[in-house]
């Protein structure tokens, strides 16, 4: 689960202030003011790699990769191939891509691979061949 939260200090910044009908046990200290709760994985969040002003991936120890929209919450991808808990993840723009909107997202394993991803800014530009995305495994 991913709480998608903005502010910091005690009055929101940017938002009008509304008062807070209920607050339950978890948010009583809480500064923050939360604006979604994403739900996709099935285990511990360990990272978040903001992709571009609207997008962000999201990994950890289920081994998936979720590509999410940031604005609206929406899962816009995920990526499997990891048998075993995700230990690292980047993004940088790809060289070889679909009119420029496409990055690469690199993840290393657990499982003793790296995989290189291909990252979609919009699903029909994906050409390639599989279920969740195009995938290569480069090293065991």
């Amino acid at each position: 689960m991913l709480r998608w939260l903005i502010g910091g200090g005690r009055e929101p910044q940017g938002l009008a202030e509304s008062p807070v009908q209920t607050i339950n046990e978890e948010q009583t200290q809480n500064p923050y003011t939360e604006l979604l709760v994403l739900k996709a994985h099935h285990d511990i969040v360990r990272f978040l790699v903001q992709l571009d002003d609207y997008r962000f991936a999201s990994a950890g120890d289920d081994g998936i990769v979720f590509l999410w929209n940031a604005q609206t919450g929406e899962k816009i991808f995920e990526f499997h191939g990891h048998t075993q808990k995700i230990t690292a993840i980047t993004a940088f723009p790809s060289l070889d891509s679909c009119e420029d909107k496409n990055q690469l997202i690199l993840t290393a394993s657990a499982d003793r691979t790296v995989i290189v991803s291909l990252n979609l800014k919009e699903k029909e530009c994906f050409a390639g061949n599989g279920k969740y995305g195009e995938t290569k495994e480069i090293m065991h």
